[in-house]
């Protein structure tokens, strides 16, 4: 705020119009993080349930684990996820998709 008070006249309407327009960013900032913190809020107080509570880890079998290391299988789910999501940003390009 004080640059542009210092660099501006009180004529000037635009320096005028960009600290309004500065502040609304900021208030509108402030705003969506009291929303999101509401949101976090609201459900860090939703209890566990029941059921969650007595659950114990799982494990993969040693085949199955076997397989998916043999395959590579975490590095083709990778590949294949990362392609379907540029596919999809790429679809919402107007001139491409």
């Amino acid at each position: 705020m004080s640059e542009i008070n210092s660099n501006c006249s009180w004529y000037d309407i635009s320096c005028s119009l960009e600290w309004i327009s500065i502040e609304l960013q900021g208030l509108a900032l402030d705003t969506w993080d009291s929303i999101l913190s509401g949101c976090a809020g609201l459900f860090e107080s939703i209890p566990v349930p029941d059921f969650m509570t007595n659950l114990g880890t799982h494990t993969l079998p040693s085949g199955v684990s076997w397989a998916a290391s043999a395959f590579q299988l975490d590095i083709g789910l990778g590949i294949i996820v990362s392609a379907y999501v540029a596919r999809f940003i790429l679809r919402r390009i107007p001139i491409i998709g």
